[in-house]
C-alpha cells in the first residue's frame, strides 16, 4: 500500500504542474508510473517531457476503462462520467448531496473562506491516497457522510468497474484525518453485526437512523457503548462512536396455522396472540379479511373464503404482521375443488362398426341424479343439448356420438366420444343395395370403403393363396342391359390365356369378360336375354407368383331391365312404366305391341321413333325441302345419337328397292326424287 500511494502523490505533482504549465483546473498527464488515471468531462493530455498538449473530451464516452496515449506513453484510464468526481482547490463553496457518488480523484483543498458541506447519506470514495484536506480559514462540515475506498463495493457500488465484489478496509484516517472536529460513528446491529460507518463533524445531529430488522424481535431504538439511548437528535461526539441496537422479544402466534375447506364458499376465523400491534393481510383475492384486519395484543381475524369454481385444489396464505416488520406468522388456507360429475359411458364404444339399417346406442353415467345430454353432429352437448333417453336411441349411418354429464352442486364432466361405423353391404358396395348378393369361394369379398369409382365404397375380392378362388355373385332375371366399373391390381398375363392371376366376369356360367395387370377402373356392359341369369365375379390365382395387391374391385353395378322384340332394339321396361302402358298384371311385352292412341303405330314403333304412345297427333314427321337446287331432307322427332337414322332414295316410284344415301352431300346429281327415312 505504501508503494501505491508514493506513486501517487508523484502522479499528483505531474498533473499539478499541467495544471500550472496549461492554466486549467483539471488536466491530465501520463507517465511511465502506476495503473492509471480516472478522468471526467474534458481533460488536457500531455506528458513530463513537456510535449503539446491536447484536449479530450470524455463526456460521449460510457464509464469504464481505456487506454489513452500521450507523448510515447500508453495508460489505462479509468473513465467516470456518472459519479461526480472531484478535486483540486475549491473555488467557491460546495455541497455535496446524496444523489450521486462522489469520487475524490485527487485531493480536494478547502481554503480560506471557503466551506465543503457533505450532507447525510451521501457516499464519498477516495481513490489511490486522495483525501480532503481543510485548511486555516477553511470548514468541512459532514452530517453523517459514508466515507470508502474506491475499490469498496459494498458502499455505492462499483465504481472502479473493477467488475470485483470487493469491501476494502478503513482507510478513515487517510482520507479525514487531517480534519479537525471529525467524528466516526459505527451504527451496529447487535454484538459483532457491523451495520454502517458514519463520518459527522462534531457536534452535528445524527439525524434519521436505521431501523434495522430480525427475526422474532422488535427493534427497540440505539443505545451507545454506556447504555445512553440515542435517537436522531443526539449530537455526533467521542461518546457516540459505537451505537448498538436494542431488541425486544417479539411474537405473533396463530391459531388454527392451517385450515381446510370444502369448495362452498365459507368463513373461518383464527385466533391471534401478539406482543404488540399487528396487521392481518390475506394474499390471495379468493381469500377476504372480513374482520379483525389489525389490533394489538391478542385479537380475532375473520375470513371470507369465496367458492372454488373449478375442478382444482388451490392454497393460499393470510398473514398476520407484527407492526414494524418484527415477525409474521402464515395462515394457509386449502380449499378443496368441485367435484366433476362422472364422464358418461357411450355403449357400443368408441370404433365400433355395424351394418344393417340401424345400431342402438345407450348411454350411462356413473353419478346418480346426473342429467346426460348428446349430440350426433359432431358438436359437444351444451345446456341445450337433446337429453339422453332412458332406453337409448338409434343410428343409421356412420355417427360421432357426443355426450356430456351435468349434475347439481358439480361441475360439468368431460365429453364421451364415440365414432360407430355403419359398414356398407356387398349390395350396397355394388350400388345395388335391394339386391340379394352373395359371396364364397376360398374368402369372402368385403366392402372396400377406401377405394371407389364413384364414391362411398366397392366390392372387393377377399384375400387368397395359391390356387385359390374369392368369388362374388348375384342374379337377374329377364332381359336387359347389364353395365359395371372394375379393376384389378395383380399379375399381367402375357398372352391372355386365363390362366395366369385375374378377375373374370362370368353369366350363366360363361366367362364373358377378364381383367389382369395393373387397370384402370374400366367399364364392363352385356345385352343379356329373356330368362333368369347367374352373374359371377371370380377372382382367380394360379399355383404361383403374385403382383400389386392381388385383388380385384367391383362398383357401380347397373342392370337396366329391356322388352326384346323381333328386328328391333331392345326397349328399357323403365320406358314402358314411365307412360303408364303397363297395367297391373300386365307385362312390358302386351305394352309393346299395343296401340293405345290408335294412330297405327305400336308402342314399340313410338319409343323408336321417338313420338307419345298415348297421343295421335304425335307423329314421325319428314321435310323435304330444295336449296339452291338440291334436295334437303330433316325430320322430327330427332332423337340424335340415341337413335340410327338412314336416309334412303328413288328416282321414280316404280324402283323396286330404295337406295340407302345416308351421308351423301348432293343429292341431285343423281336425279333422285323420292326419299324415306328409317329410324333403327
Amino acid at each position: 500500500m505504501k508503494k501505491t500511494m508514493a506513486w501517487m502523490v508523484a502522479a499528483v505533482a505531474a498533473w499539478s504542474l499541467a495544471a500550472a504549465a496549461w492554466g486549467r483546473s483539471a488536466s491530465l498527464r501520463l507517465d511511465t508510473r502506476g495503473e492509471g488515471w480516472i478522468a471526467t468531462g474534458v481533460e488536457v493530455l500531455g506528458s513530463t517531457g513537456g510535449e503539446s498538449a491536447r484536449t479530450w473530451d470524455t463526456t460521449g464516452l460510457p464509464d469504464g476503462w481505456t487506454t489513452v496515449q500521450s507523448g510515447g506513453v500508453s495508460k489505462r484510464v479509468l473513465v467516470l462520467n456518472g459519479p461526480a468526481v472531484e478535486g483540486g482547490r475549491l473555488a467557491a463553496d460546495a455541497v455535496w448531496s446524496p444523489d450521486r457518488v462522489h469520487v475524490v480523484r485527487h485531493d480536494v483543498v478547502v481554503g480560506a473562506g471557503r466551506t465543503l458541506t457533505v450532507e447525510a447519506g451521501t457516499v464519498v470514495k477516495f481513490a489511490g491516497g486522495s483525501k480532503i484536506v481543510q485548511e486555516t480559514g477553511g470548514t468541512v462540515v459532514m452530517d453523517g457522510a459514508l466515507l470508502a475506498d474506491i475499490a469498496d463495493d459494498s458502499v455505492g457500488g462499483d465504481t472502479n468497474l473493477d467488475g470485483e465484489e470487493s469491501a476494502a478496509g478503513s482507510e478513515w484516517a487517510d482520507w479525514v484525518g487531517g480534519v479537525p472536529g471529525l467524528v466516526e460513528v459505527r451504527i451496529l446491529g447487535g454484538a459483532g453485526e457491523g451495520a454502517q460507518v458514519r463520518t459527522y463533524s462534531e457536534g452535528r445531529a445524527l439525524g434519521a437512523l436505521p431501523v434495522p430488522e430480525r427475526e422474532g424481535a422488535l427493534f427497540g431504538g440505539w443505545v451507545t457503548a454506556g447504555g445512553l439511548a440515542v435517537g436522531a437528535g443526539t449530537a455526533a461526539g467521542a461518546d457516540t462512536a459505537a451505537l448498538y441496537a436494542v431488541w425486544e422479544a417479539a411474537g405473533v402466534e396463530a391459531v388454527p396455522g392451517a385450515v381446510e375447506t370444502g369448495a362452498a364458499a365459507c368463513n373461518v376465523e383464527v385466533a391471534v396472540t401478539a406482543t404488540g400491534g399487528w396487521t392481518a393481510e390475506a394474499g390471495e383475492e379468493w381469500l377476504t379479511v372480513t374482520a379483525g384486519a389489525s389490533g394489538t395484543g391478542n385479537g380475532t381475524v375473520r375470513i371470507a373464503v369465496a367458492a372454488n369454481g373449478t375442478a382444482a385444489a388451490r392454497t393460499g396464505v393470510v398473514r398476520i404482521r407484527l407492526d414494524g416488520g418484527n415477525g409474521e406468522r402464515e395462515v394457509a388456507v386449502t380449499q378443496a375443488g368441485m367435484a366433476v360429475a362422472a364422464t358418461p359411458t357411450v355403449s357400443p364404444g368408441d370404433g365400433t362398426t355395424f351394418q344393417g339399417n340401424a345400431r342402438r346406442v345407450v348411454v350411462s353415467c356413473a353419478t346418480d341424479g346426473a342429467t346426460v345430454r348428446y349430440t350426433l353432429d359432431g358438436t359437444d352437448p351444451d345446456e341445450s343439448s337433446t337429453v339422453v333417453p332412458s332406453g337409448g336411441f338409434n343410428v343409421f349411418d356412420t355417427t360421432v356420438v357426443k355426450a356430456k354429464a351435468w349434475a347439481d352442486g358439480m361441475l360439468p364432466s368431460g365429453v364421451a366420444v364415440a365414432r360407430i361405423v355403419r359398414l356398407p353391404s356387398l349390395a350396397e358396395a355394388l350400388d345395388v343395395p335391394l339386391w340379394s348378393v352373395a359371396t364364397g369361394g376360398d374368402a369372402a369379398w368385403v366392402a372396400d370403403s377406401e377405394t371407389s369409382r364413384t364414391g362411398g365404397s366397392s366390392a372387393r375380392s377377399g384375400s387368397i393363396g395359391e390356387n385359390q378362388r374369392s368369388v362374388l355373385s348375384t342374379g337377374v332375371s329377364g332381359s336387359g342391359r347389364l353395365s359395371f366399373l372394375w379393376k384389378a391390381s395383380c399379375e399381367d398375363d402375357p398372352d391372355d390365356t386365363g390362366l395366369w392371376d385375374g378377375l373374370a366376369f362370368s353369366v350363366d356360367g360363361t366367362v364373358m369378360a377378364r381383367l389382369d395387370g395393373e387397370t384402370d377402373w374400366a367399364e364392363a356392359a352385356f345385352e343379356l336375354g329373356s330368362g333368369t341369369h347367374s352373374l359371377e365375379w371370380s377372382y382367380a390365382k394360379d399355383d404361383l407368383g403374385s403382383a400389386g395387391e392381388d385383388c380385384g374391385w367391383v362398383d357401380a353395378v347397373s342392370w337396366t331391365p329391356t322388352v326384346a322384340l323381333d328386328g328391333m332394339a331392345a326397349i328399357p321396361v323403365s320406358w314402358f312404366e314411365n307412360q303408364g302402358l303397363v297395367a297391373l298384371g300386365g307385362t312390358a311385352e302386351d305394352a309393346a305391341a299395343a296401340d293405345p292412341d290408335g294412330d297405327g303405330m305400336t308402342t314399340a314403333q313410338e319409343y323408336l321413333a321417338g313420338t307419345d304412345p298415348n297421343d295421335p297427333g304425335s307423329v314421325f314427321a319428314v321435310r323435304l325441302a330444295i336449296e339452291e337446287g338440291n334436295p334437303v331432307v330433316d325430320w322430327a322427332p330427332e332423337l340424335g345419337g340415341g337413335r340410327t337414322y338412314r336416309l334412303w332414295a328413288k328416282r321414280s316410284l316404280d324402283e323396286e328397292r330404295w337406295t340407302d344415301v345416308t351421308g351423301v352431300a348432293d343429292l341431285s346429281g343423281a336425279g333422285w326424287r323420292f326419299f324415306a327415312v328409317s329410324v333403327e
